[in-house]
């Protein structure tokens, strides 16, 4: 049976609260954090688009339409900051954006018929 959105919206909140409570004793390191917090910007990020999406003609395809350009946007500035010197160039991160990127562009062409 499918949840109803206050329930989602509870999970979520004791999850919040669990994490709070383990930082503050310690059994979280602070490391972690960082993803965490990614991770809930994309939450609040999607769930706008939705709500956006939700009173378009086609919601569907305005909530992947909305995915694509924040994707388009967060490269763009990668590749400016990593120009820039805003973002450092020793990242060992930056094999697997690479990679990434790769994959990425080799499914545009496949799927789309669309080279870069």
């Amino acid at each position: 049976m499918a949840e109803s959105v206050h329930e989602e919206l509870t999970r979520m909140r004791i999850i919040l609260q669990d994490l709070e409570c383990r930082l503050e004793a310690g059994d979280v390191p602070p490391e972690g954090l960082p993803e965490f917090k990614s991770m809930v910007d994309e939450i609040r990020l999607r769930v706008w688009a939705l709500l956006t999406a939700a009173s378009s003609d086609a919601p569907r395809e305005a909530a992947e339409r909305f995915r694509l350009r924040r994707a388009a946007e967060f490269c763009r500035a990668l590749a400016s900051e990593l120009s820039t010197g805003h973002l450092g160039a020793s990242h060992p991160e930056w094999v697997e954006v690479q990679q990434t990127v790769t994959n990425l562009s080799a499914a545009i062409t496949e799927h789309t018929g669309r080279a870069a």
